[in-house]
This record gives structure tokens, C-alpha cells and sequence, in this order.
């Protein structure tokens, strides 16, 4: 009976897993366009296509779409011991969604009127690809938590070191950017889109800790 149930559990986890890999997929997808976007405009691109911002809506709509399939699965389910932290990665995660959305939008707004360029470009650019490599971490730390716990664990503690590391650059570019002679509006606009930036990191950051937690009661 034990084995039996342990293997229904197993199921039943890997059924959710799978559910939570594809949302993390959508999020994953979603902070893409938003770091291919700031690649454009850092290599002199004025605007970003209205393609791409109906792009980033329809993933954002199809995250909250998974978002309540997956509620739906983990109320029915019958013997999911870890129902309360899957809840709170499918809310961090579909937080890290909605951000990119929003970020996307205050970008939209800054290109067309302002570029940076030495040493406040560098540090936006290396930003782009901390949120990158962290979101591609955080789906990997999912994917591996009903099939290898060790990987899973190691995935989250990465994701905490480049939380890490995403807070010193976004101070580095809040450093830079307040001395310099732009519109209001704009430096407003874009202090916005860095400081939503950093809640996507802070929210894969919350998103690992809970990780870790299954990764352990998993193992258990």
C-alpha cells in the first residue's frame, strides 16, 4: 500500500511538474523578448515592434491561462503533501510574467528618446543577461524537481547567487543614471523598467527558496 501510494504521489507530482515547466517555459519566454528588446536598443534601435509587445500580452494571457489550470490541478489533487509551496511557485512565477509585460511597455516608452551609452550601457547590457541566465535557472530547478532533487537544489542556490549579483549592477546603473542630463519623463520611465527588472529577480529569488523547500521535503 505504501509503494502504491507512493507511486500515485509520484505521478501526481510529475503530472504538476510538468504543468509548472510549461508556465516557467512561458516566463522564461516572456523575460526574452524583454532582454532581446534592450540588446536592439542598446545596438541603436529606436523602437520596439508592435508585434512583440502583442507578443509579450499573449504570453502574459496564456500564463494566467496555465495559471489556473495548474490552481485547478492542485485543488483536485488527493494526496499532494506540498500543495501550499507549488501554490506559491505558481504565484511568484506568474508575478515574473506579468513583470516582463509590464517592463516591456516602459521600455517601449524610453527607446525612441534616449540611448546610453559607456559605462551605464555596459552594466544595462550585463543586467540583460544576469535576468537571462536567473529565469533559464528557475525553469531548470522546476523541470528537475520530480526527477533529480541534488539538480533541483543546485539550480535554486544558483538562482539566489545571481539575485545577488542582479542587485549590485541594477545599484551601479541607479548610480550612473541620476547624474545625467535627460528629460524627466524618460530617466522616471526608465528608473521604472530597472526597478521592475529587479522584482522579476527578487520574485525568482522567492520562487527558489520555495524550491528548496520541496527539494527537501521531497527527499524525505
Amino acid at each position: 500500500m505504501v509503494l502504491d501510494n507512493g507511486r500515485f504521489i509520484s505521478s501526481e507530482l510529475g503530472n504538476i511538474t510538468q504543468m509548472l515547466d510549461e508556465h516557467f517555459r512561458v516566463a522564461v519566454s516572456a523575460n526574452k523578448i524583454v532582454v532581446n528588446a534592450i540588446t536592439d536598443w542598446l545596438e541603436g534601435k529606436k523602437s520596439i515592434a508592435t508585434d512583440e509587445l502583442e507578443k509579450i500580452t499573449a504570453l502574459e494571457e496564456k500564463g494566467d491561462a496555465l495559471k489556473r489550470t495548474i490552481l485547478n490541478e492542485l485543488a483536485n489533487a488527493s494526496s499532494l503533501m506540498q500543495r501550499e509551496d507549488l501554490l506559491k511557485l505558481v504565484f511568484y512565477n506568474d508575478k515574473s510574467v506579468d513583470g516582463a509585460e509590464i517592463a516591456c511597455y516602459h521600455l517601449a516608452a524610453v527607446v525612441e528618446h534616449w540611448t546610453p551609452d559607456g559605462e551605464l550601457k555596459e552594466n544595462i547590457a550585463e543586467l540583460g543577461k544576469l535576468m537571462s541566465s536567473q529565469l533559464s535557472a528557475q525553469r531548470e530547478a522546476v523541470r528537475f524537481l520530480s526527477i533529480n532533487m541534488e539538480e533541483s537544489m543546485k539550480r535554486a542556490e544558483e538562482i539566489c547567487k545571481l539575485e545577488k549579483q542582479i542587485d549590485v549592477v541594477q545599484r551601479k546603473i541607479q548610480t550612473l543614471l541620476y547624474p545625467l542630463d535627460i528629460p524627466l519623463p524618460v530617466l522616471l520611465r526608465f528608473r521604472d523598467f530597472i526597478n521592475m527588472l529587479e522584482d522579476i529577480a527578487n520574485f525568482s529569488e522567492d520562487a527558489a527558496l520555495v524550491i528548496r523547500t520541496l527539494s527537501l521535503t521531497l527527499n524525505t
